[in-house]
């Protein structure tokens, strides 16, 4: 029979998802992979659940249920220490610790800089628009200022040229 992990005795309040309910949750003890709690929610085994303490998740499966207590197998290793003493996470700046491996390395700015990046390429796209329907509008006012003084100048210049009683030169073939 293989030994169980020894487990460490704690008394700490989180809050838990199962579902689309979330709860209060109290965590009696902890071991690297597993966590016994104590709930009002009825947390049947086969369950998955999600723990929030503070900058902490843990996500598991409920594996056992005896009363309102119940044993849970985490997902990924557990931090005691940090969630006891409700300190963020140990992991790189920069990345979220979703209690999901397969998203722990992803990038997450601040809000504060999203919100500035977001500001920015607002400002930068709508002065590159501006500026193409300026330029789009003086194209098509320049074509209409020359087709309306196109006639009078060519009168004009047939005048200069001595042709001053024939009608103006066309671009008929």
């Amino acid at each position: 029979m293989k030994k169980r992990e020894a487990r460490r005795k704690v008394l700490v309040r989180a809050r838990m998802r199962s579902g689309d309910a979330w709860g209060d949750v109290t965590i009696h003890n902890m071991s690297s992979r597993g966590l016994l709690a104590a709930a009002d929610t009825d947390c049947r085994p086969g369950t998955v659940i999600e723990i929030r303490r503070v900058h902490h998740i843990i996500v598991g499966r409920v594996v056992w249920q005896s009363g309102g207590y119940f044993g849970v197998r985490t997902q990924d290793a557990i931090d005691m220490d940090g969630i006891v003493s409700a300190k963020p996470p140990a992991h790189k700046p920069g990345t979220v610790d979703t209690g999901d491996r397969r998203t722990a390395q992803r990038r997450a700015l601040p809000i504060a800089d999203r919100e500035a990046r977001s500001r920015r390429f607002a400002s930068g796209f709508q002065f590159v628009v501006l500026v193409l329907a300026i330029g789009a509008a003086s194209v098509i006012v320049a074509q209409q200022v020359g087709g309306i003084l196109s006639r009078p100048f060519a009168a004009i210049g047939a005048h200069l040229d001595g042709s001053a009683g024939q009608e103006p030169p066309t671009n008929r073939p």
